[in-house]
């Protein structure tokens, strides 16, 4: 009742997986680690065996070595459908006898797709086919090999939940390994909201690799970096990418770049959530002004003068 992804990117030193399933919380019989892999115990999955892997990689043993480890120790084996991925690449799929049709897997370079009461192979072909064609980072191909199996017919129950999660050293907060999670639970198009989250956070991660760009050039490399995030940020001017343009305005600011700076800050006023504040009180410490009048006070007056907007 579910399909799966387990993948690596060597080169950039991502692991993740995605999923899709009839039922709740598709994602609970996945796990993944930067630089170490990625599991799915999924049909009548054994969650103990998403840390036995991880403990067992740790100890150097390989795929094949742990499976046969699982197959000693659990008498329901046969029931249980594995797929594991090394940081190396190294790829293993398992299908139990006993697990419902259709079920399967196919294991290629950096991956391992499998599945279960599925609408047929298609199912895990179209995954595999499109991971291996797809160009671009983890995160990508796996949501493309989770929409092909979705479109080839996924799940012959139906549909319920997805999960899509890419893990890489350092990426996350709080010292938290996690680049990417994301989780869809009872939706009737569980995929395509994955795709469409994606698509909103990809616009976030665009916007953060803009910035990291222009961080480390400077002179006209540096300007010409920033000049390329304002033409991504032309036309998202939400109230959620305004803390963006107000970045942008300060990186303007402090490379000497006055003039686009203050025209990087005016998406502020003319944000209707934000209008009455900057029309009525902008020498009030609320933000946006705490942050205009901490950080660029002499920009202040350039962008809006008391009681009035400037056009």
């Amino acid at each position: 009742m579910t399909f799966s992804i387990v993948a690596v990117d060597r080169e950039k030193k991502e692991t993740g997986f995605a999923i899709a399933s009839c039922c709740w919380d598709a994602g609970q019989v996945c796990a993944a680690r930067a630089t170490v892999g990625a599991i799915a115990s999924q049909a009548q999955g054994n969650l103990a065996f998403l840390s036995q892997f991880f403990e067992r990689l740790g100890e150097g043993e390989a795929p094949d070595g742990i499976l046969d480890g699982f197959q000693s120790a659990d008498p329901d084996i046969e029931k249980r459908q594995i797929g594991m991925i090394t940081g190396a690449g190294m790829g293993l799929s398992f299908t139990g006898a006993q697990c419902a049709s259709w079920a399967g897997h196919r294991v290629g370079r950096d991956f391992a797709c499998q599945g279960n009461i599925l609408v047929g192979q298609e199912v895990i072909d179209s995954m595999a086919e499109v991971f291996e064609s797809t160009a671009g980072r983890l995160h990508e191909r796996l949501l493309a090999a989770l929409v092909a199996g979705d479109e080839a017919g996924g799940d012959r129950r139906g549909k319920q939940s997805a999960r899509l999660l890419v893990a890489r050293e350092g990426a996350g907060r709080l010292a938290s390994n996690t680049f990417l999670d994301i989780r869809i639970e009872d939706h009737d198009e569980p995929v395509r909201e994955t795709a469409r989250i994606l698509g909103v956070g990809g616009a976030l991660m665009t916007i953060l690799g803009l910035l990291g760009e222009a961080s480390e050039v400077e002179g006209e490399a540096k300007e010409a970096a920033l000049d390329r995030l304002r033409s991504y940020l032309d036309d998202k001017r939400q109230p959620r990418y305004l803390d963006w343009w107000e970045s942008l305005a300060s990186a303007y600011e402090e490379a000497g770049h006055i003039e686009k700076s203050v025209e990087a800050y005016r998406p502020w006023p003319s944000t209707r959530a934000w209008r009455p504040f900057f029309e009525r009180a902008p020498n009030e410490a609320i933000s946006p002004w705490g942050s205009l009048r901490g950080s660029s006070p002499r920009l202040l007056d350039r962008v809006v003068e008391p009681g009035r907007l400037v056009p």
